[in-house]
């Protein structure tokens, strides 16, 4: 019998949310999408209304289930959906599910102390996961909660991550029934290995019977509750299957499945993911092992250099960096390279390819030429990308494949070039290079492929864009790699 019918992919960004209903052979039939406010940012936080959360998923998903009304499709075949959302962001529900308080986002930096506390306090757990806490985690924001708003904290029930509040008001689950995926567990301390939540956390004030129950990605963890159901236009025996972290949403979307095989996603920060066959262990604390959703673990890293730091650098004070930037790339071509170096960060501090918190952009384009500071922000971002690889390599992870690219960065063609040429290997787009089809695909695997990954990237997954490594350039590339690097250096050590 034929597959049939529709799934959802559920994207929770920070500016907004995004929705895809797919089809079995990988065709997006509708689309939803809702905006979001900005963070608040004060100091080092960053927060976030967290029923806003709530509220743009379902315009998103309302919007997709009218769009496929309107084409004449029947919402009543929407099988499964899955969520991804910000990694690390966290929120305290009370009793009723309700936010405490708004939810520490992903980048919020003011738990510095508490990372080093847990890092202390899980040496020897760390030392076999292969990573180390720093203050993007959400472990280590749950103790700055638990350190600096104790009596709020006294009435949380649950730490819920961003996608986990979803969820669990599709399902109409209270937030002690709540169940999260491995991928976002991963940042609160899940064991990845075995499985479990680690007992160091009661040693450092931290009740892991507040911390919700955690799935593998692509498993059922409910179906849609009967006010979700009515509210949205969803069928009640829609299941709602274990997602993950947007990183890994987009990643899952990429089309890169190799062992060996990279995924650039380039949106407001760069994340890297590489596909292993065994966890790769990093001691430093720049990179961290997800799971697959195919089995195997995807080393990589999260950096703040990316689209931000491009539209604070090019766009300083439009009211519309998107169209400032577009008109820029019109006059960006491919070639030799600039001879300029730029490292885009909207702010100071890097997480990877190297930590450093006091770190700050810098570009040596000087005149006032706009376009070549645009482009030199393309070069510097492929620069970091190349180092990122390279430091998974160092690690043990093989990363000699295919480059594939996702995120809103991945549209910029001549940025591809460039990063081919810098990377001195293929980089490729596929069809839909989002998180939200990256989670309609986990979905999707529930629902029509019987859990098997494989099959279910063979079905969906198409590539549309292949960039090779121009020829006659490899050498001023490597060479212009190098000397940016040793800049970088130089920067760090004075």
């Amino acid at each position: 019998m034929p597959r049939q019918g529709f799934v959802l992919g559920v994207d929770i960004g920070t500016s907004g949310v995004k929705v895809v209903a797919v089809d079995p052979q990988g065709n997006v039939a509708a689309r939803g999408a809702a905006a979001l406010p900005a963070p608040v940012a004060a100091g080092q936080g960053r927060e976030q209304d967290a029923d806003l959360w709530w509220q743009a998923a379902c315009k998103a998903i309302g919007q997709a289930v009218s769009a496929l009304r309107q084409a004449g499709r029947d919402p009543a075949g929407i099988a499964a959906l899955a969520v991804d959302a910000t990694s690390g962001t966290i929120v305290p529900l009370d009793r009723a599910g309700r936010p405490l308080r708004p939810g520490l986002m992903y980048n919020d930096g003011r738990a510095k102390t508490e990372a080093e506390r847990l890092n202390a306090a899980a040496e020897a757990t760390l030392n076999r996961l292969g990573y180390r806490f720093n203050a993007s985690f959400a472990l280590a924001k749950i103790l700055w909660l638990v350190n600096h708003e104790a009596a709020l904290m006294d009435k949380a029930v649950c730490f819920a991550h961003q996608s986990d509040l979803v969820t669990a008001r599709l399902a109409g689950q209270p937030p002690a029934e709540i169940v999260s995926d491995e991928s976002n567990a991963l940042k609160t301390g899940y064991d990845i290995l075995d499985r479990c939540w680690p007992g160091y956390l009661g040693a450092v004030g931290i009740d892991a019977t507040r911390l919700p129950g955690v799935a593998p990605i692509g498993t059922t963890i409910g179906t849609v509750g009967a006010a979700a159901a009515e509210a949205l236009g969803l069928p009640r025996d829609c299941r709602i299957v274990a997602g993950m972290s947007d990183g890994t949403a987009g990643c899952t979307a990429s089309g890169a499945g190799a062992i060996g095989d990279g995924n650039t996603t380039l949106g407001t920060t760069m994340v890297w993911k590489v596909i292993a066959s065994a966890l790769a262990c990093d001691r430093e604390g720049r990179m961290y092992c997800h799971r697959h959703p195919g089995g195997g673990f995807l080393p990589g890293g999260a950096g703040n250099a990316g689209g931000a730091g491009i539209a604070a650098l090019c766009a300083a004070g439009s009211n519309d960096a998107g169209a400032v930037l577009a008109a820029l790339e019109t006059g960006v071509t491919s070639g030799l390279p600039s001879g300029t170096f730029t490292y885009p960060l909207p702010a100071p501090g890097e997480r990877f390819p190297f930590v450093d918190g006091a770190f700050q952009p810098f570009t040596t384009v000087r005149g006032g030429d706009a376009v070549l500071l645009y482009r030199s922000c393309l070069e510097g971002l492929a620069c970091i990308e190349r180092w990122g690889y390279e430091v998974a390599a160092e690690l043990g992870a093989a990363c000699g494949g295919t480059v594939w690219t996702t995120g809103k960065g991945a549209e910029v063609d001549v940025w591809m070039q460039i990063r081919a040429d810098v990377l001195g290997r293929p980089v490729c787009r596929a069809a839909h290079p989002e998180s939200a089809f990256g989670s309609a695909m986990v979905a999707a695997m529930n629902a029509w492929f019987a859990g098997s990954w494989s099959d279910t990237a063979a079905a969906m997954v198409r590539e549309v864009a292949r960039r090779e490594p121009q020829a006659g350039g490899r050498q001023a590339w490597d060479d212009h790699y190098r000397a940016f690097r040793a800049l970088v250096a130089t920067r760090r050590d004075g």
